[in-house]
Order: C-alpha cells, then structure tokens, then sequence
C-alpha cells in the first residue's frame, strides 16, 4: 500500500473521532472540522516518521497538540475569556422550547468556563472519559499515562470543578 493510499485509509477511518476528540478538548464553538483537517495535515507529513505503533495515541496527541495550539492563538487574539453570542438556531441540545434552550446552552457554557479552569492534564482525562466517552483503559493508552493516574486525573477534576463551582456561587452571592 503506498503512503497516500494509507493516509486515505486513515483519514476515512478516524476523521469522525478525532473530531470527537477536538469537540471534548475545545469545548463549544470550536470548529471541529476544521481543525480536524489542520491534524490531518499533520499526519500527512509525518506519516512517514511514524513507526505505526499506537496509532490512536499518536493521533491523540496530534489533537491535543492542535487544540492546544488553537486555544492559545485564540487567547492572543481575544485576550479575554470568550463570551460567545448565542442565538437560538445555534441552540440544538435541548428539544423544549426556545427558554428552555437558552437555559441548557448557559448551563454547557457555564460547566465548559469551569472545565476551562483545571489544569490540562485532568482537563483532557476527564473530557476525553466523560464527554468522548472512552474508557479509563482508552484515555490511559492515549495519554500514555497508567490507568491509576488516569483515574486519580479523573477523581481530582471532579472534586475541582465542584470547588470551583462552589466558590463561584459564594462569590456571586456575597
């Protein structure tokens, strides 16, 4: 099989995943299929590098990579916090009504803000357990990491984003 031909293949079978994975790493309002195409440049030219061992780690950390790289171009140009103008055609995770939509919409963007805040090391374990949906064995292969870390990254996000919801509700009150 030649070079093209292989990166066809791999392009064709892990195009929707690595999309998954932008979508859990970036959070609302990244372009997933975009920046999937930015990975698969990537992968294009270094494919040949590449010595075929543990694709879906490799491709991971190309994603990760990537968003990473988007989040801190992103930041440059904002130089604040995003504040994403919602509109109701972009609203699409409830089925209620249009209140109803609104109110899910703030709730995602109010848990991505606190998801923002980790540190990116049980940021990724959790987004890519909890939000892809892989398993502690999955995360721990694509981390690269042992699947007790994996689940104590899992364990202290948690117990983070509690913390910090709880002190961002004590300050909004006081």
């Amino acid at each position: 099989m030649t070079e093209t031909q292989e990166f066809a293949q791999l392009y064709k079978m892990w195009f929707p995943l690595v999309c998954r994975w932008i979508r859990a790493l970036g959070g609302p309002g990244i372009d997933a299929e975009d920046l999937a195409q930015e990975v698969f440049i990537v992968v294009q030219r270094k494919l040949d590098g590449f010595d075929r061992r543990n694709l879906a780690g490799w491709l991971y950390r190309i994603v990760d990579f990537t968003v990473r790289d988007h989040r801190r171009r992103a930041w440059y140009r904002r130089r604040a916090p995003p504040s994403p103008d919602v509109t109701l055609d972009e609203l699409a995770s409830c089925s209620d009504g249009p209140d109803e939509q609104l109110v899910c919409k703030q709730r995602e963007l109010y848990l991505c803000q606190l998801i923002r805040q980790l540190k990116p090391r049980w940021r990724d374990s959790l987004l890519l357990f909890d939000v892809v949906g892989l398993s502690g064995d999955e995360v721990s292969r694509l981390q690269g990491l042992p699947a007790a870390t994996v689940r104590t990254h899992l364990s202290r996000a948690r117990k983070e984003i509690v913390e910090l919801a709880a002190r961002r509700s004590t300050e909004g009150d006081g």
